[in-house]
């Protein structure tokens, strides 16, 4: 009986010890999960499985790993937000399916993506011919984000810069250059790109958030 008791009272510890961590570490959906998120909870998973399983397992053997997973997994969170290198690395970047209604075969080959899952996503988007599309992107959480060409506003979808920092990617896939790129924002009567949360390329110009 004393067993059962044990276990009780180790289910509902961890359970509370579970459920605070992960309101520390953030609310994020299943499918917006990083490799690192799931490698996280996987190891929690198993920390408590061991320590609710046996009876005689020192409770702190499993609550500081626990404890010392979501310290990691907060400090990188944090990292994300200040260095974007950090959050490309951990999360990736999206990749561009289709652009300008064009496949881009040869990315779809790296991704390991085939024309079967780039025709059932269309189909969920409600898309039948690729050449409704403006771009598609296959993002972090494998979903793919469809923009139709009859509902684009934008030249290229993604930020030309992004929290104050110039994504030169962005601009070399558009052919702009730095130069260029601040005597557009001269024209919007920005003298720095530092001073720029978000930069979006639209049809009519630049559309800016300032920070």
């Amino acid at each position: 009986m004393e067993v059962y008791v044990i276990l009780v009272f180790r289910c509902t510890f961890f359970y509370f010890v579970i459920t605070a961590l992960l309101r520390i570490m953030g609310k994020r959906e299943v499918g917006e999960l990083s490799v690192f998120d799931i490698v996280v909870y996987f190891v929690m998973s198993e920390l408590l499985a061991i320590s609710i399983s046996d009876p005689n397992e020192d409770m702190l053997k499993t609550l500081i790993p626990i404890v010392t997973l979501t310290i990691l997994q907060v400090s990188l969170s944090w990292l994300m937000m200040k260095m974007q290198k950090v959050r490309n690395i951990v999360d990736g970047r999206p990749v561009f399916i289709i652009t300008h209604g064009k496949l881009n075969i040869e990315e779809m080959r790296k991704q390991r993506y085939t024309i079967d899952d780039l025709c059932s996503q269309l189909r969920i988007n409600g898309i039948l011919d690729i050449e409704e599309v403006e771009f598609a992107l296959l993002e972090n959480s494998g979903d793919l984000s469809v923009i139709e060409k009859s509902k684009c506003q934008l030249l290229w979808p993604e930020p030309l810069i992004s929290d104050g920092v110039v994504q030169k990617k962005a601009l070399d896939a558009i052919g702009k250059s730095e130069v260029w790129l601040n005597d557009q924002l001269l024209k919007n009567k920005v003298d720095n790109s530092n001073k720029v949360f978000l930069c979006l390329w639209k049809k009519d110009g630049l559309w800016l958030i300032m920070k």
